[in-house]
């Protein structure tokens, strides 16, 4: 990807622009390059002009479309000719190896394979890969087809070796910290010199205070720890989801009201309704996903939507319960609701005013969109989506209740069932009341995308939406053979209706109001 050239490449081309055959040129200035086989001279003048076209590239690295245009020209035809020749190689050994811009084409740095992939994918100059990266991480090549892990990581590294190059006319570095960045996390002492935030298993308490149970930092990250092992055991999907709203409020805490956990109050409470909404500064908080054991770590990916901060108060509203359950001392318990009748999405309302909610008439014509497209043969996906959104919304479930709902286990959750306009209650085929015509025509046609009927035996217990076809992986092809009747995990229906929420938004309507699953939910 660097374009570097000897002393010796140089004096090459030098000699083929003053006329001498390329034949004469390899032997004597490039001999390990040169091949003894009958067709040495053509071969000879392939070597001679790669290195032309080296040389041109570096021409237009430096901004020298002048120098880049005399050498596409060939050979000198005249002793003026090839005097312009050769100022204009000497010009380009003087300028050396060129720095990346900005402004530079992905052609001027990559290789031409991946530079044309990259243009397909709209990717043109640099600027637009780094805003690419900066937007979606060190994995910003899963959004560009055709590129893999491999040439992702080759670019990431050359990324990460010129970083230094990459700033605005200000200083100001237009890469983010977390891309290509493969430097390891240290530990570090939680409390208001932190120098970044870290993960849980990365805060330490300082050893002079470790003992200390005044320090209210340490004793914070003893509480957190102990109601985890209480409340989630050591792994699972539960421990990471408390896991990550506890070090969530550990750190802002710490960093941002210099407290700790036991001293936060109601006030304190409605500040972090306001910062889940919109974390600030956003350099500090907010990044794509990375590994919790990478520098590139941050607590959120940008701003929670108002059910995410519903969730991330009941969560907290439970360690503050079991706190004050086992003694620990508690400012305020954070109750689910505040004592002046304020509850979690009203707050994060007006903390965020351009939160949008989507209603019914905005989103009727994104589930006719799905239905439209589920009606095609290869529609399995779209047809998933459009059962899933319209069983979430009717019954209120939450996304990770929705991945293991049954008949059996909605049963006794239903509410008075919905009569239709043309007065016919809508009977599921076990004859228990509950679900609209167009949710039960909905899972119909993805049961039968699962090989699944209604009325077979043992299908009360098999979760209403689940993968019509395990991806091709062997884990999840012997998962479905095992369990032909689970459902999707919590990560993989989120990443199905993410993906059709986008292809919407790209496709029909940019100004759609839901931007996550999460705003999908009633």
């Amino acid at each position: 990807m660097m374009v570097s050239l000897t002393r010796s490449e140089f004096a090459a081309v030098r000699a083929y622009v003053q006329g001498m055959p390329a034949a004469m040129v390899v032997p004597r200035y490039l001999a390990d390059e040169a091949d003894d086989d009958e067709a040495g001279a053509e071969s000879a003048l392939r070597i001679l002009l790669a290195l032309r076209d080296r040389m041109v590239q570096l021409a237009h690295l430096h901004g020298r479309a002048d120098l880049a245009e005399l050498l596409l020209a060939g050979p000198g035809r005249s002793n003026r000719g090839m005097d312009r020749r050769v100022d204009a190689l000497a010009e380009l050994e003087r300028l050396g190896t060129a720095a990346p811009r900005p402004q530079h084409g992905v052609e001027l740095w990559f290789a031409p394979a991946l530079a044309r992939r990259l243009r397909k994918a709209e990717i043109v100059t640099l600027n637009s890969l780094f805003e690419l990266a900066n937007r979606r991480g060190s994995a910003w090549w899963r959004a560009v087809p055709r590129i893999g892990a491999l040439a992702g990581a080759a670019v990431n590294r050359w990324l990460s070796e010129n970083r230094a190059a990459f700033r605005d006319p200000d200083g100001k570095p237009l890469l983010g910290a977390h891309v290509g960045n493969r430097t390891l996390l240290e530990r570090g002492r939680l409390g208001p010199g932190m120098r970044q935030p870290l993960p849980l298993e990365w805060m330490t308490a300082s050893p002079a205070l470790a003992a200390d149970a005044s320090c209210p930092y340490s004793q914070g990250l003893d509480v957190v720890q102990a109601w985890l092992r209480d409340a989630a055991g050591d792994s699972g999907s539960t421990f990471s989801a408390y896991r990550k709203e506890a070090e969530r409020l550990l750190l802002w805490a710490a960093l941002e009201r210099r407290k700790g956990l036991s001293q936060l109050d109601l006030d304190d409470r409605r500040a972090y309704l306001g910062f889940l909404a919109q974390p600030e500064p956003g350099s500090r908080w907010c990044g794509p996903r990375a590994p919790r054991h990478l520098a590139g770590w941050r607590p959120f990916t940008g701003p929670l939507s108002p059910a995410s901060v519903r969730h991330s108060m009941r969560v907290l509203a439970a360690l503050f319960r079991w706190m004050h359950a086992n003694g620990y001392p508690v400012t305020a318990l954070w109750p689910a609701r505040i004592p002046d009748g304020t509850d979690a999405s009203a707050a994060t309302e007006a903390a965020r005013p351009d939160t949008l909610q989507v209603p019914e008439a905005s989103l009727a014509p994104f589930l006719s969109w799905l239905e439209h497209r589920g009606g095609d043969d290869d529609g399995q996906r779209y047809r998933t989506a459009h059962a899933a959104i319209l069983l979430l919304r009717e019954h209120r479930l939450s996304l990770d209740r929705l991945t293991s709902v049954t008949r059996r286990s909605l049963a006794p959750m239903q509410q008075p069932a919905r009569v239709p306009e043309d007065g016919v209650e809508s009977i599921v085929p076990d004859g228990t009341p509950g679900f609209g015509l167009a949710t039960q025509h909905a899972l119909a046609r993805h049961w039968r995308d699962r090989n699944l009927q209604w009325d077979g035996a043992g299908t009360e217990d098999a979760s209403l939406i689940g993968p019509p076809a395990a991806p091709p992986t062997r884990r999840a092809q012997r998962k479905l053979a095992a369990l032909p009747l689970a459902g999707y995990s919590v990560r993989g229906l989120h990443a199905l209706l993410s993906s059709m929420l986008e292809r919407y938004r790209k496709t029909c309507d940019p100004e759609f109001g839901a931007r996550s699953p999460r705003d999908l939910l009633a």
